[in-house]
């Protein structure tokens, strides 16, 4: 029995040394790594990024290592920038904030991975930030030409483009830039300017920026000496041979030109080296200003001038009466519609002949249009009352003028077709004091009024002349094309 017990208990030990050294066998083993420490990363040496809205940059680690990456500026950052537990392999992003300073500036990467000798470096540089800054040449370049000189401050290479060819010869047409931005001063060198006042461009440009601006130069002067930057003369819109003497300023003998297309109301001429003089030989009959043209040339012919033209502006002979909605102005015609609204004159009326062009006419009901000359002072006048429909009346009286009437009655057939009506006021015949008015519609007389009418025009001043549209609605309107007053002695 004895024996017996022995031989289990040493098949008992014999069987635990046996486990025991299976089981450090087998820590033993599992204990090694399966290969050689390693970690392989595709990034390049060293990236360039743009100072603002950098790329980002992208590159891959496969490591069998735990490993990390540490950026030494705040501005770059990688992401991750460190393994995870549950993978050894990661794409890296880096992203860079923008570079508002004017220096390039640079930072590291530096990739470390346990168990493994040595480290990657990683360079980034990101560019500066353009800094252009041009001061240009501001003045007035003079006729004679010569130097002029603008600064330049970048932190980039630049180049300078000119727009034509006078403003080519420049000292230098580019530079390298510096990186504290220090002003550069370049110099460009006019020619004479024999014609007119000339301009062109300057432009300034880096790889992303660039700074334009304008150089002008005299040339011939011809101006006025009032207002040198105006080219408008303003006339008066009533009254024949009207005038104006303005100054004038020039670096050159001169003469004046109308263009013919104006000559039937406009005139101008050299009274010295310094004085023009404008004449205005017709009043303004339309509603608006009117416009012509006088040309200033040099005496001697120079190539590439042609001219310094001068618009002539001429004021209207009328000022409206009545609020802005009772009337409509074609500008480019000259015509006007009234609704309700009128016109005054600022001329005077004495004898001669008054004469209203019509583009259109349109009475209905009981609207009526007035004609009334009646004087600032006193009240020798005489009007029309033109009606459709009902009896209209072409009246004189006052203490200048003997009452007097006579009336007629058209239909709207009739007056919504007529396209002139003109008033005559002469002497009843030559040598005579007695006056003899007429009112004439499309070249028929329509009523005289003759009863011993004494001239009052003598001593008086005469009287405006008030043009009205008399309505409820605006149903009724007209449109007058012109007014035109021709005086007689």
């Amino acid at each position: 029995m004895k024996k017996l017990y022995n031989n289990t208990l040493m098949q008992l030990i014999l069987a635990l040394c046996t486990f025991s050294f299976v089981a450090c066998q087998e820590f033993d083993i599992d204990s090694q790594p399966e290969g050689p420490l390693n970690i392989q990363i595709d990034a390049l040496e060293s990236y360039t990024a743009l100072a603002t809205s950098p790329s980002n940059v992208v590159f891959n680690i496969s490591s069998n290592t735990p490993w990390t990456i540490e950026s030494d500026q705040q501005w770059c950052k990688p992401t991750p920038s460190m393994s995870a537990a549950s993978s050894l392999v990661s794409e890296i992003v880096v992203t860079m904030e923008n570079n508002t300073g004017k220096k390039a500036r640079t930072a590291k990467l530096t990739i470390k991975a346990e168990g493994v000798e040595g480290t990657k470096v990683v360079t980034i540089e990101q560019a500066s930030k353009e800094d252009l800054v041009v001061v240009p040449y501001d003045e007035l370049v003079p006729t004679e030409g010569g130097s002029i000189t603008f600064t330049i401050a970048s932190n980039k290479a630049w180049e300078i483009i000119p727009s034509t060819a006078f403003l080519s010869n420049i000292d230098k047409t580019s530079g390298t830039g510096n990186e504290d931005a220090i002003a550069e001063t370049v110099t460009v060198t006019l020619p004479a300017n024999a014609g007119a006042k000339r301009a062109g461009t300057l432009t300034v440009k880096t790889e992303f920026e660039e700074y334009t601006f304008t150089i002008t130069q005299n040339g011939v002067i011809i101006e006025l000496e009032e207002d040198p930057e105006s080219t408008t003369i303003s006339m008066p819109g009533t009254g024949s041979g009207m005038e104006k003497t303005v100054l004038i300023r020039a670096n050159k003998e001169w003469k004046v030109e109308v263009p013919k297309e104006y000559q039937s109301w406009l005139k101008a001429e050299a009274l010295s080296e310094t004085e023009l003089k404008v004449t205005t030989t017709t009043t303004n009959n339309l509603m608006v200003n009117r416009v012509g043209h006088i040309i200033m040339k040099t005496k001697e012919v120079i190539d590439g001038f042609d001219g310094i033209t001068f618009d002539i502006s001429q004021g209207t002979a009328f000022w409206k009466e009545g609020g802005a909605d009772n009337y409509v102005v074609d500008e480019e015609t000259g015509y006007m519609t009234l609704y309700g609204s009128g016109i005054v004159t600022n001329y005077l009326f004495k004898k001669g002949r008054l004469a209203f062009d019509f583009e259109s006419i349109n009475l209905t009901g009981e609207d009526w249009i007035e004609f009334n000359m009646w004087p600032n002072s006193g009240n020798t006048n005489f009007h029309l009352h033109f009606y459709a429909n009902k009896e209209s009346n072409f009246t004189c009286g006052g203490s200048g003028l003997n009452w007097t009437q006579k009336t007629f009655t058209w239909t709207s057939e009739q007056t919504n077709v007529v396209k002139k009506i003109e008033f005559l006021v002469v002497n009843k015949e030559e040598g005579s004091n007695a006056l003899v008015l007429k009112l004439i519609i499309d070249g028929v007389e329509v009523a005289v009024l003759d009863n011993n009418i004494t001239d009052p025009y003598a001593t008086e001043p005469g009287a405006p002349v008030y043009f009205r549209m008399h309505t409820t609605n605006k149903a009724s309107n007209f449109t007058v094309k012109s007014i035109t007053w021709e005086p007689v002695e």
